[in-house]
């Protein structure tokens, strides 16, 4: 069974490299040092990323990590108020790192 956040993350990181730098999925994979097989694998939710990984994602797209990341909020210049407020999937996932 596929972990709702990572099919998520995977979705964000889809959405970034397709709609943000319209880029394909070679050149993210060149970006991130990784196989196109393990990109396409994490943007499918089948593969999950580390915190390692989503900080070299998060960069390579040009984008804040907290953005990959599910229910966080599209403008907010306080995230330490939002930092109680994480749902509980997102909770289980980030224990399994």
């Amino acid at each position: 069974m596929l972990d709702d956040t990572n099919i998520i993350v995977g979705k964000n990181i889809r959405e970034a490299r397709t709609n943000i730098l319209e880029i394909s999925q070679d050149e993210l994979a060149r970006r991130v040092g990784l196989s196109r097989p393990s990109v396409a694998n994490i943007e499918s939710g089948r593969q999950q990323v580390t915190v390692h990984q989503l900080m070299i994602f998060s960069n390579a797209l040009g984008i804040p990590a907290y953005r990959l990341l599910p229910n966080t909020p599209e403008k907010n210049e306080d995230l330490a108020e939002d930092a109680y407020q994480v749902e509980p999937g997102l909770q289980k996932w980030l224990a399994g790192l």
